[in-house]
């Protein structure tokens, strides 16, 4: 099969969520047997790269396709020239499949949620102006849904990262054919995880964060206000902060070591040696999708067989079973330390929750599933559209 991904990206090498998880899409169409074409990305290994530069590159791009697969997120697809023309251009035996990760109106978390701090009061002053901020928005994020429901009347399936996004495709875009398929993580094995836990330096107790100091949708401030509880309710634990940026919000203090812009290899060295590993994510209330996302971190831990904390809403919720596969808990910073002392107190459920976690993944949540899963939808649409000929 011929396989058109588009996603707008320079993706390789990885460097966030979004990037880990073309990449590994990528690398198991092509483990697969497949042959991948891609518009604008260079830097992408095994694939056919398509300069992107001018209609005869995309017109290219379709020719080459059996079926064409693209990246929806919150950006915006009005404005994405090149998706538009090889949509219009492709011959109606080639499907189009979207890989659903975000409604457009995620570009509000901006609005809502940045600069907020977690257990800290907000001022009328300032929630107005956020509301301010939403409001000039709102008129776009409705006009770039109008059009993401029109266009997709010509895509044949959709594969989204969560039940909440499978919602959205087939109850908000209208799509027929949905499949959910959560991100998932790597698929490590024991020996690895024994062989990069050998390398451990720091006998501490130590809690990992790997995300970002500014996308404040990462929860890095519920961690923070955690984090300082931490230093009067248990100044034995450590925090481990690896991020790609430094920002006014951090935390700091003896209990706590910033690691900025480490390879994937040393997060992964990182995520083996710690004794918990942490993904919280604040409320998307302003959306009717709510917290709509699948967390790659969440996954690329529980591959370690580290236990995880994390927090009890969205996909988070669906898939971690408290105190099975992992622990859930609310935005306070008093629970979030007090998940984190229960696995300190008691090594028996750490261990036990982290095999469950590896065993998750090592069963469903990983990336080769998630290739399987979308190359089986790639095929049912073009039986579809080869049978209605």
């Amino acid at each position: 099969m011929k396989i058109g991904y588009l996603y707008d990206l320079q993706a390789y090498p990885p460097k966030g969520g979004n990037h880990i998880h073309v990449f590994e899409l990528i690398r198991g169409f092509v483990d697969s047997g497949h042959n991948v074409a891609v518009l604008g990305d260079p830097t992408m290994p095994d694939v056919q790269n398509f300069d992107g530069e001018g209609d005869a590159s995309v017109s290219a791009f379709v020719a080459f396709c059996d079926v064409i697969y693209a990246r929806v997120d919150s950006r915006s697809l009005e404005s994405w020239r090149h998706l538009r023309k090889a949509m219009e251009e492709a011959d109606s035996s080639v499907p189009v499949v979207w890989e659903i990760n975000s409604p457009a109106d995620e570009n509000l978390a901006f609005s809502w949620l940045g600069g907020r701090q977690a257990g800290q009061s907000e001022s009328w002053f300032r929630w107005v102006r956020r509301w301010f901020h939403a409001a000039r928005q709102a008129p776009g994020i409705r006009r770039e849904e109008r059009f993401r429901k029109k266009l997709a009347q010509r895509v044949d399936a959709a594969v989204c990262v969560s039940s909440s996004m499978g919602r959205y495709a087939g109850n908000k875009l209208g799509i027929g054919q949905v499949v959910v398929a959560p991100n998932g993580g790597p698929l490590v094995s024991e020996e690895e995880i024994i062989r990069r836990r050998k390398n451990r330096e720091n006998d501490k107790f130590t809690v990992f964060y790997s995300g970002s100091a500014i996308y404040p949708w990462q929860g890095l401030d519920l961690l923070a206000a955690a984090i300082e509880l931490a230093k009067t309710e248990a100044p034995d634990i450590r925090f481990v902060l690896a991020v790609n940026q430094r920002s006014d919000n951090l935390p700091q203090g003896d209990n706590v070591v910033i690691k900025e812009k480490i390879p994937r290899d040393e997060v992964l060295n990182e995520i083996c040696r710690a004794d918990v590993c942490i993904a919280l994510h604040p409320d998307w209330y302003w959306t009717p999708h709510g917290v709509h996302g699948s967390p790659t971190k969440l996954w690329e831990y529980m591959a370690c067989m580290t236990p995880v904390v994390t927090s009890n809403r969205g996909q988070m919720a669906e898939l971690v079973q408290h105190e099975k596969n992992g622990l859930l808990t609310s935005d306070e910073p008093a629970d979030i330390l007090a998940q984190i002392m229960k696995l300190r107190d008691d090594s028996g459920l750490a261990m036990a929750v982290g095999r469950a976690g590896w065993e998750l993944v090592q069963e469903k949540l990983n990336w080769p599933n998630v290739a399987r899963e979308t190359l089986d939808t790639f095929h049912r649409s073009i039986q579809r559209r080869t049978g209605a000929r």
